[in-house]
C-alpha cells in the first residue's frame, strides 16, 4: 500500500512537472537574439509544424485507400487486425534492424504472405493513391523562410518526422510547403530509424547519428506528447502553438545573424 502511494504520488509530480514545462515553452513568445548562441544542431518536427497539421479528410482518405490495397490480401478484418499488430510493433521497443523492418515483416507475417507482396502493395499505394491524397496538405507560409535562415546561419538541419514513413512519402508531404529532402542535413525515415516518437530513444538515436550534443541542439515542434521527451533529455525545444509560430522562431534567428554580423 506503502509503495503504491509512493508511485502515485511520483506520477503525479511528474505530471506536474510536465505541465510546468509545457507552459514554460508555450510561454516562450519572443525569443531574444542571444537565445541562439552555442546551439548548432535543430532538430524540427514535419506535420503542424513545417506543414499545416494533417486533418480528418487526410487520415480517413488514408486508411480508406490502404485498406482497400490490402483487402485483396485477406479479408477486411484479417487487414485490420494486422495493421493493429503491426502498428503496435513499430511504435514499440522492438527488435528489429529498422522501422521499416519492423513494419513489412509484421505485417507480411500476420497476414501470412511474403514481405515482397506487401511491399508491391506498399509500392502500389504510394505512387498511385498517396499523392492524391496530399495534394489536400496545407502549407506552413514561414517555413522555406525558417529553413533558409538555418542553412544561412550554418546550423545543421534534420528534419525529425516520425519514423513510421520512408523518404519518398516524406517528401510528398513537404511539397505542401514547397519543401524538399536535400533541406535537410538528416530525415528521420522508417529506413535508418529504429525508434519512434514519443520514446526518449528517438532523440538520443537521432543526436547520436547527427554527432550532436543535447545542450547544443534545439527541437521545434507542435505536440507536447511527441516532442516534449526532447525537452527532458535537456534539448532546448521550443513548441509551435497560439503563442509561438514559425514566423517568431525566423524572426528571432534572422534578428541573431544580423547582430553576429562583424560590424
Amino acid at each position: 500500500m506503502a509503495i503504491r502511494k509512493r508511485r502515485e504520488a511520483q506520477a503525479e509530480s511528474d505530471a506536474e512537472k510536465s505541465a510546468a514545462a509545457i507552459k514554460h515553452i508555450r510561454n516562450s513568445v519572443s525569443l531574444a537574439s542571444d537565445w541562439w548562441q552555442g546551439k548548432t544542431h535543430v532538430l524540427i518536427d514535419m506535420d503542424g509544424t513545417l506543414i499545416g497539421q494533417p486533418g480528418a479528410l487526410f487520415h480517413n482518405l488514408f486508411a480508406l485507400f490502404a485498406l482497400l490495397r490490402l483487402s485483396k490480401l485477406a479479408t477486411l478484418r484479417e487487414v485490420l487486425r494486422a495493421m493493429r499488430k503491426t502498428q503496435d510493433i513499430v511504435l514499440s521497443h522492438h527488435g528489429f534492424a529498422t522501422n521499416r523492418d519492423a513494419f513489412f515483416d509484421t505485417l507480411a507475417s500476420e497476414l501470412n504472405v511474403a514481405r515482397t507482396k506487401v511491399e508491391r502493395f506498399s509500392e502500389k499505394f504510394f505512387d498511385s493513391d498517396y499523392p492524391f491524397i496530399c495534394l489536400i496538405l496545407h502549407s506552413e507560409p514561414h517555413a522555406r523562410r525558417l529553413l533558409d535562415l538555418l542553412h544561412a546561419t550554418g546550423r545543421h538541419t534534420t528534419l525529425a518526422t516520425n519514423a513510421v514513413f520512408g523518404r519518398r512519402e516524406i517528401e510528398l508531404r513537404l511539397k505542401a510547403s514547397e519543401l524538399h529532402l536535400h533541406d535537410f542535413d538528416l530525415v528521420t525515415s522508417w529506413d535508418v530509424m529504429k525508434s519512434t516518437k514519443p520514446h526518449s530513444d528517438f532523440f538520443t538515436e537521432t543526436l547520436r547519428m547527427v554527432g550532436a550534443r543535447a545542450e547544443s541542439t534545439v527541437m521545434i515542434g507542435n505536440d507536447p506528447y511527441y516532442d516534449l521527451p526532447a525537452h527532458k533529455l535537456g534539448i532546448s525545444t521550443l513548441l509551435v502553438g497560439p503563442k509561438l509560430s514559425i514566423s517568431d522562431i525566423a524572426d528571432s534567428l534572422e534578428k541573431h545573424m544580423a547582430e553576429s554580423r562583424p560590424s
